[in-house]
């Protein structure tokens, strides 16, 4: 009898050892599963949509931030021919803070949206920008669209003009964005969706969008 309670007293101690001492691995590990599990069930039933945009900032916006479909819907064409025209938002805060763990699951959140094609325009507050520019996931502005008319907003990354700085843009005051120190890039295009009606139509989409955001 006794042995068994030295048995189980054993047991516990070493459960509680190896939370001690793992107890940060475990959360995120959870936490990561947890996330993988809400973008698989969110892809599963998303809505069909003719325009991705992601919105990367350190801090809180006006909720009226993350409701581009009301403004730009008219400049968008029905990429998938379903009759309707829809804009996603992926909304992700990510800290100036480079030590917080939260941000550790935001910016997995913006790995998988450059990786899969989770968004076509990418707009980024300063801190966010230079943390995630350094990526080879962003597309040449000047393959995408005439830029002669917005070189005072160009961003380069070494002579490639990479972003549009957004300061000024009346599209986002009219949205009611406090901080208009925002600056804009695009998905890469993949050679292999050259052919691709739907993906070329979004990023029509995003061109139109991108040039209204430049006014």
């Amino acid at each position: 009898m006794e042995n068994n309670k030295q048995s189980a007293q054993s047991f516990f101690t070493k459960i509680e050892n190896f939370w001690y001492y793992y107890k940060t691995p475990v959360i995120l590990a959870a936490v990561f599963i947890f996330i993988i599990s809400v973008l698989m069930i969110q892809n599963k039933d998303s809505v069909k949509t003719d325009l991705n945009i992601a919105l990367i900032t350190t801090g809180t916006v006006h909720e009226g931030t993350i409701n581009f479909e009301n403004h730009v819907v008219d400049l968008l064409k029905d990429s998938d021919g379903n009759g309707e025209k829809h804009v996603t938002m992926s909304r992700i805060f990510m800290t100036s803070n480079e030590k917080d763990e939260k941000n550790e699951t935001a910016r997995y959140h913006v790995e998988t949206l450059l990786a899969d094609r989770g968004a076509v325009i990418f707009l980024f507050d300063r801190t966010n920008y230079d943390r995630f520019i350094v990526k080879d996931a962003f597309c040449p502005l000047d393959e995408l669209m005439p830029i002669d008319n917005y070189t005072d907003k160009l961003l380069y990354r070494g002579e490639t003009p990479i972003a549009f700085s957004l300061k000024g843009s009346r599209l986002l005051a009219d949205m009611g964005f406090s901080n208009d120190d925002l600056y804009a890039t695009v998905l890469f295009r993949r050679p292999e969706d050259a052919q691709n009606q739907t993906i070329n139509t979004q990023y029509e989409n995003g061109v139109a969008v991108l040039t209204e955001l430049l006014k």
